[in-house]
């Protein structure tokens, strides 16, 4: 006859299991070890399963072979619903030659095929084929994380590994979801809050190959995608040249770097992606501007005109039907941003640090507030317009002030409106301000820095 534990009903250790703390999975493991029933039953449990359900792997083949590995045995370690997948950025000098490009590459088809297979078996072992969210990221060395994050905010940093990171990673984990069988709900691109100063040219995206089989239906049950672009920062593919003699910022001229940024593959990217994306309901899309290579073209230079990307989006012949909307650091035209939430009929906008190149914002308030809008709540930050004087665009009431000295009074940078008072009408006014100082604003300066990018 078995202990008394034993003879406990599912339920019973389900509470047994949920008593212990979350973090102690020892003290649950040698409650299992116990005897087969206790095992058993205590898989059952949901608090145990959770253990399971969230995932980090690095992409590295020591750590990927493991995966694939545990997925194939089945059981618990099929139970991964959250997902994600995490690169690195050593900090090492790139070996910019014929023979590491070679090498990168086949690594990286080989990592790709484990991770697709790992999916392929997810997908049949898993209780329900697919993936609540997977995110990509990249983990900084602590010897790199000085230089990559320095402590004066709009000091010049090293990108160049972290970029190439990003990169290496994207290319490594999207082209695998093709080969598999797995479904994803959410997709997180490099825009988690962790990842400062780590996002995706916005090049490589759009010459990625979206027509690869099966990538469409992997893709097809979206329905968040949270994406972080940044401008094209890399003077070729790949990172070097093809005779492996390396790229030299200071080589470059003007008219040069004016070509290579305005080449219009560089934009098409996110237009592309979305046209794989028909269940999605809700995009956060953060830009980052950053000089990269292009040394001669400054971050917020016309010539790299980063609204062409939403250009691009709202040229698509159908949009998806979104419940929200995030737009951080994006550039556009008023004719574009209108159009955009117009035709995806979104209930939530939040634009926040959005700068207008041609037009003003009062067609976006007009419409939103506006009876016929299918708009129930907005959130406007940092928003700029095309102004010469004064770009900043300011909202008329009261709100707290980000000098730290309380209300700011009449115009303030922010506004929040939703339930009754989303139908409000939206006064605002560019007015030419005094330099404003505090080490309240200082802190917000540098975050925005970090947030958005400098002219580094």
């Amino acid at each position: 006859m078995g202990s008394c534990l034993e003879r406990c009903p599912v339920e019973v250790i389900d509470a047994i299991v949920e008593s212990i703390e979350l973090h102690d999975l020892k003290t649950i493991c040698n409650l299992r070890l116990t005897c087969r029933t206790l095992a058993a039953k205590t898989s059952l449990s949901h608090h145990f399963q959770a253990f399971f359900k969230l995932k980090h792997v690095e992409l590295k083949e020591q750590a990927l072979c493991p995966f694939a590995q545990e997925t194939q045995a089945g059981g618990l370690r099929c139970l991964i619903q959250n997902l994600t997948l995490s690169g690195f950025a050593s900090g090492d000098k790139p070996r910019r030659t014929r023979t590491w490009k070679d090498k990168m590459l086949s690594s990286r088809q080989r990592n790709s095929s484990l991770l697709s297979h790992a999916f392929d078996t997810l997908a049949k072992n898993g209780p329900t084929g697919r993936l609540q969210s997977l995110s990509l990221e990249v983990t900084v060395s602590p010897d790199l994380q000085h230089r990559h994050q320095p402590t004066v905010a709009r000091a010049s940093f090293d990108w160049r590994h972290v970029w190439m990171a990003a990169v290496e990673t994207f290319l490594t984990a999207v082209p695998s979801l093709a080969g598999s069988r797995i479904q994803i709900e959410g997709l997180t691109i490099f825009n988690s809050p962790e990842q400062q100063r780590c996002s995706l040219p916005c090049d490589v995206l759009a010459k990625f190959d979206w027509d690869a089989p099966g990538l469409s239906k992997s893709l097809s049950s979206v329905r968040a995608l949270s994406i972080s672009l940044s401008n094209r920062v890399f003077e070729t593919d790949e990172f070097g040249d093809e005779d492996g003699r390396g790229v030299d910022p200071d080589e470059g001229h003007l008219y040069q770097d004016i070509s290579i940024a305005q080449d219009e593959s560089n934009f098409t990217g996110l237009a592309n992606l979305l046209q794989l994306l028909p269940q999605l309901k809700s995009i956060d899309w953060h830009y980052f501007r950053l000089r990269g290579e292009l040394q001669h073209l400054s971050p917020h230079s016309p010539e790299r005109r980063p609204e062409r990307l939403l250009q691009h989006i709202v040229e698509l012949d159908t949009l998806p039907a979104l419940t929200h909307c995030s737009l951080r650091g994006v550039c556009a035209r008023e004719t574009d941003l209108l159009a955009f939430i117009k035709r995806t009929r979104v209930a939530e906008v939040r634009l926040i640090n959005v700068h207008l190149v041609s037009g003003t914002f009062t067609s976006i308030f007009d419409h939103c507030t506006s009876a016929a809008a299918p708009v129930t709540e907005v959130y406007f930050d940092n928003l700029t317009e095309p102004t010469p004087q004064s770009p900043q665009v300011r909202f008329f009431g009261r709100a707290p002030s980000r000098l730290g000295y309380g209300e700011e009074g009449y115009y303030y940078r922010s506004l929040a409106q939703s339930g009754e008072d989303i139908k409000k009408h939206i006064r605002y006014h560019t007015p030419i301000l005094a330099p404003e100082d505090s080490p309240d604003m200082r802190e917000w300066l540098a975050f925005q820095c970090r947030e958005y990018g400098n002219a580094h």
